[in-house]
């Protein structure tokens, strides 16, 4: 399958330290020109570090800065991101991540019987990823490497993980998954947001590839997200429609209207 290029959306707010190592590990490791090509959508939550004009200084032509101008649900800004990508390949990332591969790599795992990507992921730092032992993983959950499918795949589950589980930490999605079962639901204020997401999805009909090669490192963060009860209360309901959908095996125009019923009433986030 032939794709043009990847949107890489993240948000970020008042981590100017992360922003080089992130833009060197994107935009500026891919050349321009060769028919496929990559940009980076930052979506910025009102940072007062820097970071604006560092990226605004820049003028980089595959950066596209969109300024919220205030602090910023997950959602909100994977939505944001997901608008205003030129592509039809949506990588949700994080601005302090480095992908271990090359780009190359992943645009190599795109086919067209598979509708979204999710991508093995660690924590270390950029030292680790030049590490033999560090970088093993002969399956999943291998050697403290995540991927979250017990969907598609047996393996020890780790501590809150449930039955059934999907979830996309760092991936790809193609456009048309948030043109038929939705955006990020706006409900969510961060954790369970891109589960509930990569649920909803594989259980109306998408069609998931576990990368297990493509390789994510997590580095060291100053701040992490808070899980919020009120976010972990939401995924469980949702969740009981899901399985309840999948459970009923209803049609494609059932499921479609099921879940605008449920999901509306949330706020409503279809594309």
């Amino acid at each position: 399958m032939h794709v043009d290029g990847i949107s890489i959306v993240t948000g970020t707010l008042n981590r100017i330290k992360y922003l080089k190592d992130l833009i060197n590990n994107t935009v500026n490791s891919w050349p321009l020109g060769d028919g496929q090509d990559i940009e980076l959508v930052l979506v910025d939550g009102g940072s007062t570090d820097g970071t604006i004009e560092y990226i605004k200084g820049l003028n980089h032509p595959k950066i596209k800065l969109i300024e919220v101008g205030e602090r910023s649900s997950y959602p909100h800004y994977m939505n944001l991101g997901v608008k205003n990508a030129s592509y039809e390949l949506v990588c949700q990332w994080n601005d302090d991540v480095l992908l271990y591969n090359g780009w190359q790599d992943v645009f190599k795992e795109i086919d067209d019987e598979h509708d979204a990507y999710l991508f093995n992921w660690k924590e270390g730092d950029k030292q680790s990823v030049k590490c033999p032992n560090w970088l093993n993983c002969s399956r999943i959950r291998d050697n403290n490497w995540i991927i979250i499918n017990n969907a598609q795949h047996q393996y020890p589950q780790s501590a809150g993980e449930q039955r059934g589980e999907i979830c996309m930490n760092y991936g790809i999605y193609k456009k048309d998954v948030f043109r038929k079962y939705g955006l990020y639901n706006p409900s969510y204020q961060y954790y369970c947001a891109d589960g509930e997401m990569a649920s909803r999805a594989f259980y109306q009909g998408a069609k998931f590839k576990t990368c297990l090669d493509i390789k994510v490192c997590v580095l060291p963060a100053d701040k992490r997200a808070i899980m919020l009860g009120a976010d972990v209360q939401l995924y469980n309901r949702h969740w009981t429609w899901l399985h309840e959908l999948h459970n009923h095996h209803l049609t494609n125009e059932e499921n479609k209207k099921h879940i605008h019923h449920k999901f509306i009433s949330e706020g409503g986030f279809f594309l």
